[in-house]
C-alpha cells in the first residue's frame, strides 16, 4: 500500500486512497485508482505513477543543451495585384 492522497469528489477534501492501484489509461500515462478511506467513494488521481528508487550517484548526467540555429529570414509576400480596370 502506497497510503497516496487524492481528491474526494464527495467530501470536497483531499482524503487518503485505499485499496488503490496502479493504471495505466488508454493514452499511456500514469494513474492511481481507489476508494476514498472516509466515505467510501471511487476516486482517481492522474499521474504519480510508480516511482523508480534511484540510488546515491548514479543519477543520469544531465544532456547538453544545443545551440540554438540562426532562423531563417522569411520571404516578403508580394503585393496584391490591382483589380482590373471595368470594361464599358
Amino acid at each position: 500500500m502506497l497510503a497516496t492522497e487524492g481528491y474526494c469528489v464527495k467530501c470536497k477534501a483531499k482524503r487518503q486512497i485505499k485499496g488503490e492501484t496502479q493504471v495505466i489509461m488508454k493514452n499511456g500515462r500514469p494513474a492511481t485508482r481507489g476508494t476514498c478511506s472516509v466515505c467510501g467513494t471511487k476516486m482517481f488521481k492522474i499521474g504519480g505513477g510508480p516511482s523508480k528508487p534511484v540510488k546515491k550517484g548514479m543519477a543520469k548526467p544531465k544532456a547538453k543543451a544545443k545551440p540554438k540555429a540562426k532562423a531563417k529570414p522569411k520571404a516578403k509576400a508580394k503585393p496584391k495585384a490591382k483589380a482590373k480596370a471595368r470594361r464599358r
